[in-house]
């Protein structure tokens, strides 16, 4: 069984493959309703934890502790790094592999999707486009983990110009095309130019805003909503509670809606409802939309720069995921880009019925993505009075097409010190100067030993890094970037032929 997933912030998503129809699957929760998505949310009580459908259930309830949006954490966690969840611990790759596994379950065992126990599900499944490696990483490894068998990867909008394409039959154009895609999810915003000829798509440029999206709307609101009442202190279980009545009040809105009624009652006892004004909520909201609209401008002046487009004769401004559902957002859009402005007949689906068309291999769509983070390392200058950041893959570098081999970079130098202390990070853009600036991701350090005498299995424990001029070994580091934009490297002393190789997320593999 072929199937496109979209794990998304609040909610995932699946699409089937189904004879040339890719229908987006339904659950069926305890509740008896039906949902045409899966909740992303993860509830714990004392030893017990739930996941997705059952711990939905439970966000009502004062005694659990529930964790919504662990999505949005992903982007600065490694995978062994730590989750509290009531009295639960676990790491990032445990808690997305636990969630992961009750969606394979549930897919099963709870949804109306056609398959036996033992069937395979054969998944393409989808990242933000501004997701750096170890997010990549987490994501990858916990799906296989899970029991689902990954046929590939792919960016979100990037998928969702999949679904735009073929749901407007492109593969009749015969001229080079352009699409704008403003993909505004519940925790992340991404947008990305593409160039669309006949079914083949190139991305040519991406922009995202990591930690933006629907739930900033939400606390907006709650906000608002807790300031109209004169309340200043509240639980952790009745904000999630409280969070959860903002976002279903805050999905209602339509371009007629001119006051949101806020029942506090829900989490807070005898609090009663409170009114907002729409244009208040609005208000607040408008510089987030904003900054959104100014990432996207920024990936199309990079297209323009880089490709010498005229962006004003592009096939549209697509917008897609569930937060450009706010009226708000279309709005701001059209004053800007008017009749060029297109939403998705499915915004919140529109990226997982992209990754199944994608995972259809009949369908004959070829994408070739780029770099949309900027990856390098620290480096010593001037003989170690200063410190410079020496950029491995540029952002907007093509990756390599699936099956091709990996992107390469080589550095070759004598070492002046004992002992190399790799420090990794990725970024968003890089100034005139060669720093790193904007959204900056850290890794976790890589230590490889430069003298020979520290190689044992303890000898580089408790040694201090040294400078000398005595090593004359000739040192090779060798990065390798794959399809799905994930890199490792190979540090090798060829003077003494001695290798070790290092995954990004920065454990030794």
């Amino acid at each position: 069984m072929l199937l496109g997933i979209d794990f998304g912030t609040t909610r995932t998503v699946v699409a089937a493959v189904n004879r040339g129809n890719y229908p987006t699957v339904s659950f069926q929760p305890e509740s008896g309703d039906t949902l045409d998505w899966y909740p992303s949310v993860v509830a714990s009580r004392g030893d017990e934890l739930v996941f997705g459908l059952d711990a939905a259930l439970k966000q009502s309830e004062p005694d659990w502790v529930v964790l919504r949006s662990f999505k949005r954490q992903l982007g600065t966690l490694g995978p062994e790094a730590q989750i509290e969840l009531g009295e639960h611990r676990l790491s990032a790759l445990e808690l997305l592999t636990g969630f992961l596994s009750h969606l394979r379950q549930d897919l099963l065992a709870r949804s109306n999707l056609r398959v036996k126990p033992r069937d395979k599900l054969q998944a393409t499944i989808s990242v933000p486009a501004n997701s750096n490696s170890n997010q990549r990483f987490i994501t990858l490894e916990a799906f296989r983990r899970a029991g689902f068998e990954v046929r590939g990867m792919m960016n979100e909008p990037s998928a969702a110009g999949i679904e735009y394409a073929h749901h407007l039959a492109t593969n009749a154009v015969s001229k080079r095309e352009v699409l704008v895609v403003y993909d505004f999810g519940g925790g992340t915003f991404d947008s990305s130019v593409i160039s669309l000829v006949d079914r083949d798509h190139q991305i040519l440029s991406s922009e995202g805003i990591a930690k933006l999206g629907g739930d900033n709307f939400d606390i907006i609101l709650l906000d608002l909503a807790l300031k109209a009442a004169d309340i200043h202190e509240i639980s952790d279980s009745a904000l999630a509670r409280m969070l959860e009545e903002c976002r279903h009040k805050k999905e209602s809105l339509h371009p007629n809606t001119r006051r949101i009624t806020i029942d506090l009652g829900l989490g807070i006892e005898g609090a009663g409802e409170v009114t907002i004004s729409v244009n208040d909520f609005y208000e607040e909201c408008r510089p987030l939309i904003e900054s959104t609209i100014e990432a996207m401008e920024q990936a199309m002046e990079n297209s323009m720069r880089e490709a010498g487009l005229d962006l004003n004769e592009s096939a549209a401004v697509y917008l897609v995921g569930g937060s450009s559902d706010l009226p708000l957002v279309s709005r701001l859009l059209r004053e800007k880009y008017g009749r060029q402005v297109r939403r998705s007949p499915y915004p919140r689906a529109a990226t997982a019925v992209g990754l199944a068309i994608a995972a259809d291999t009949s369908t004959g769509y070829k994408l070739r993505e780029r770099f949309s983070r900027n990856f390098g390392v620290w480096r010593e200058l001037n003989d170690g009075r200063a410190i410079g950041f020496d950029v491995l893959f540029e952002k907007d570098t093509p990756l390599p097409p699936k099956g091709e081999p990996p992107l390469v970079r080589r550095r070759r130098y004598i070492p002046a010190h004992n002992i190399g202390d790799f420090r990794y990070l990725e970024c968003g853009r890089v100034d005139q100067a060669g720093q790193p600036q904007g959204d900056i991701a850290p890794w976790d350090e890589v230590i490889f030993p430069f003298d020979p005498a520290l190689r044992s299995s303890d000898g580089i424990q408790n040694a201090e890094i040294t400078r000398g001029e005595r090593y004359t070994n000739l040192i090779e580091e060798v990065y390798s970037c794959d399809a799905n934009g994930m890199i490792e490297v190979e540090i090798a002393d060829i003077t003494n032929h001695f290798s070790r190789r290092y995954r990004l997320h920065g454990g030794k593999s």
